[in-house]
C-alpha cells in the first residue's frame, strides 16, 4: 500500500546544507495557518489561501502553488521513494535531497525539475513525518521563474509547527458525507479527501474489503468531454483497473452536481472491483469518489453508494 501511496503523490508531484536550522522557531505576525492542519508558513506576499487544496496559490498565476498533502503511511517508508530512480520514472529529476529535521520530527528538503504540459517547472518540497504519517509541502513554481523560486524556498524555511494545536482535518475541507449510512467510519484526511473503511485499518483487513476514498480537483481546468473523462481516469490509479461494460456508465446527480457512476475491475487484484463517482462543478472542477470492494460484495456496493449519496457541498 504504501508503494502505491508514493505512486499516487508522484502523479500528483544546488546543496542545502545549513537548511536544517534555518527553520522558524516561533510564530510571526506574517506566519499564516494552514486551515485544518498544525502549519503556519509566511508564503509569498502574491499568495493568497487556497480554496482547492490545503495551502496557498497565487489567483493571478496558476503555474504556482504552496500545497500541503498528509499521507497516512511511515516517514520511514515514503522517504525511500523520494530517490533519483523513483522521480526519475515519472518525469522528475532530482537536483538536491538532504536530511533535516523540524521540530520533533525527521524529514527531507528536496529540490526537483519536471517537464509537464509542454512546461518546465522546478519544486522545493518538505517532507517529514513519524511512524505513523508523513506530511509534504509542495512549493510549485515555472524553472525560469528565478525570482519566485527564490520566495517559495524562504517560504519553506518559515514553515513552523505547532504540535500543541488541535486540529480538525476533516473540518477544513469544502465538503461532508455521513459515512454512518454505509455502516463506514471515518479514517484519516489525505489532501483533499477522506479515507472510510469498516475497521480504521491501513489497509483494510475487513472481510468484504470496503473502502471509499473521497477527493477534489486541485484546479479548475476545462475538460470538454465529461463522460469520457470519467472513463479515462480509472487508469490513472496505480493498480490496473479496466471498465466492466456490462455494469454500463450511468449519470447521477448529487446536491446539485450532475457526473457519472462506473464499475471497473482490477487487473493486478483479481478478487477486486472498484466503483467510481465523479460529479462536475464549474467552481471546483470535479468531486471524486473511488470505492473499492472484493468482487461479489453486494452489502459493500450498497454501503459505499449510501455514503456517496449524502455527499454535500459546505457553503
Amino acid at each position: 500500500m504504501t508503494k502505491n501511496i508514493v505512486l499516487t503523490l508522484l502523479i500528483f508531484l544546488n546543496s542545502l546544507i545549513g537548511f536544517a536550522q534555518a527553520f522558524s522557531k516561533v510564530k510571526t505576525n506574517q506566519h499564516q495557518q494552514i486551515s485544518g492542519t498544525n502549519i503556519s508558513i509566511v508564503p509569498p506576499s502574491s499568495f493568497v489561501p487556497s480554496d482547492n487544496f490545503k495551502g496557498f496559490q497565487n489567483p493571478e498565476d496558476p503555474t504556482s502553488m504552496l500545497m500541503v498533502v498528509e499521507v497516512p503511511a511511515p516517514y520511514s517508508e515514503i522517504e525511500r521513494g523520494f530517490n533519483a530512480d523513483m522521480l526519475q520514472t515519472k518525469g522528475m529529476e532530482l537536483k538536491a535531497r538532504t536530511d533535516i529535521s523540524i521540530a520533533e520530527f525527521k524529514g527531507l528538503l528536496l529540490e526537483l525539475d519536471q517537464s509537464a504540459n509542454g512546461m518546465e517547472f522546478s519544486k522545493h518540497i518538505l517532507i517529514y513525518g513519524n511512524e505513523k504519517a508523513t506530511t509534504i509541502i509542495n512549493g510549485v513554481f515555472l524553472k525560469d521563474s528565478i525570482v519566485l523560486g527564490e520566495k517559495m524556498k524562504h517560504s519553506i524555511l518559515t514553515t513552523f509547527l505547532d504540535s500543541n494545536l488541535l486540529t480538525d482535518p476533516r473540518g477544513a475541507l469544502n465538503y461532508d458525507v455521513d459515512e454512518h449510512v454505509g455502516a463506514l467510519k471515518f479514517n484519516i484526511v489525505m489532501g483533499n479527501g477522506m479515507l472510510f473503511n469498516r475497521d480504521l485499518k491501513r489497509p483494510t483487513e475487513s472481510l468484504d474489503k470496503a473502502s471509499l476514498l473521497t477527493g477534489t480537483s486541485f484546479s479548475n481546468a476545462e475538460i470538454k468531454n465529461e463522460k469520457l473523462f470519467c472513463i479515462s481516469r480509472i487508469k490513472k490509479y496505480p493498480d490496473d483497473y479496466s471498465l466492466i461494460p456490462s455494469k454500463l456508465i450511468n449519470a447521477v446527480e448529487i446536491d446539485g452536481l450532475k457526473g457519472y457512476e462506473l464499475f471497473a475491475k482490477n487487473n493486478d487484484k483479481t478478487a477486486e472491483e472498484m466503483y467510481q463517482v465523479i460529479l462536475f462543478d464549474e467552481k471546483v472542477g470535479y468531486y471524486l469518489f473511488v470505492g473499492t470492494y472484493t468482487a461479489g460484495s453486494e452489502d459493500a456496493v450498497k454501503d459505499i453508494k449510501r455514503v456517496i449519496r449524502t455527499f454535500k457541498r459546505k457553503l
